[in-house]
């Protein structure tokens, strides 16, 4: 139970009470500066909390500089939590609050595993609070009224929160149907002929399989999944978020995109998917120095940008720089007939001279231990999905 346990005390007593009479066991960690509280025990109080996030409990007092002592709590919480976490002492976490106390609940939760019991129940439920969420499977119950002293609306929610943490702890893990394995896949609009064909390939080879759209929420979650070990291969067939991240589109997945593979070396094939690209919103959302480029109405709220010769070469060596890390269990594939649809011979961003910029560049920085095998196809291709398929199949045989 995780919490400001000096202004809200009595809320959080209450909520210990009802952890209690779900027949669960509970460690307190206090994240409030101000003082702490007797009306139930405290495993970890505020000074351990802020010396844990680099700070002293004393001086965060003194300063009483709110924004900095909501940081070093948040942290701090973070650690004590990974920690507990690791040796197997937490089945699930709950905490509440205002605007502060939920950010510390949801800062505090990122190095958590997915399918750990997380729930907030915070007065800003109902807001977009997916850059403070991000890639974190959080469970948030709208408080309705603020968490400050009991009354008849909150003691119904915070039970309910009880019981609902209770709920999932013993609801377990649920029994995995009889698979080879799990394999993550990127998709995008023009890329979708090619997923669909390795994802209908690989379930016929009893794989199960979990599509990410590359729309930068869809990366984050995709390489957050990958470090909490939750595939056996990854096929990285759209990795277009490199190039907003580039360019600042709006579908980055920030500078860890296709970082998590080769952290955990797990065996990835990666295309450039959609690296002709660059995300926008409606026209009128182009950024002042993109108007003079190459812009396509995808839709009527996305505008897509081709890039050019320089982006391209600084993708290529991102691109292979990161793969590089994979200690060769990586294949770099190359469609050489198109990246996308929209790159397609006919279609507007076919500009096959870029494209083998790109596929040039790749090739000069990957090292020796990662092959990259170019194939004289679209993406689209039912051939380019099968080779996909065979060469990440093939590193599977050998694990």
């Amino acid at each position: 139970m995780l919490g400001c346990f000096d202004t809200k005390a009595e809320d959080f007593n209450y909520l210990y009470t009802r952890l209690q009479k779900q027949g669960l066991e509970i460690i307190t960690i206090n994240t409030g500066v101000l003082g702490s509280t007797d009306l139930f025990p405290v495993t970890f109080d505020a000074a351990s909390v802020a010396a844990k996030g680099g700070g002293d409990i004393q001086a965060l007092r003194a300063k009483k500089d709110r924004g900095t002592a909501i940081e070093i709590t948040a942290k701090g919480a973070g650690l004590i939590l990974n920690q507990l976490e690791a040796a197997g002492k937490i089945k699930g976490v709950i905490g509440m609050g205002g605007g502060g106390g939920t950010y510390i609940f949801l800062a505090a939760m990122q190095g958590l595993p997915f399918g750990l019991p997380k729930i907030c129940l915070s007065t800003l439920a109902t807001k977009d609070l997916s850059s403070q969420i991000l890639d974190k499977d959080i469970t948030l119950i709208p408080s309705i009224v603020d968490v400050a002293g009991l009354n008849k609306i909150s003691r119904v929610l915070i039970n309910q929160a009880a019981g609902a943490l209770a709920g999932m702890i013993k609801a377990g893990k649920p029994e995995d149907e009889a698979i080879k394995g799990t394999i993550a896949i990127s998709i995008f609009g023009n890329t979708t002929a090619c997923v669909d064909a390795c994802s209908a390939l690989l379930t016929a080879q009893g794989y199960e399989v979990m599509t990410f759209h590359a729309v930068g929420a869809g990366g984050r979650s995709m390489e957050a999944l990958i470090r909490d070990k939750c595939f056996d291969g990854v096929l990285d067939i759209t990795t277009t978020e490199l190039a907003d991240d580039l360019c600042g589109g709006i579908c980055s997945a920030g500078p860890q995109r296709l970082t998590a593979a080769a952290e955990m070396n797990i065996p990835q094939i990666v295309v450039p998917g959609c690296l002709d690209m660059v995300n926008f919103g409606g026209m009128d959302t182009v950024p002042a120095r993109y108007k003079s480029r190459l812009l396509f109405s995808w839709a009527p709220d996305v505008t897509l940008m081709r890039t050019n010769e320089e982006e391209n070469e600084q993708l290529g060596k991102s691109l292979a720089t990161k793969v590089n890390q994979s200690k060769g269990k990586a294949k770099i594939l190359l469609p050489l007939k198109g990246i996308s649809i929209v790159s397609s011979v006919g279609e507007i961003f076919h500009r096959p001279d870029i494209d083998q910029l790109l596929f040039n560049t790749i090739k000069s920085n990957v090292n020796d231990e990662v092959a990259v095998v170019e194939l004289d196809a679209h993406i689209n291709d039912l051939a380019f999905a099968e080779r996909a398929v065979n060469e990440l199949l093939a590193m599977l045989a050998v694990e």
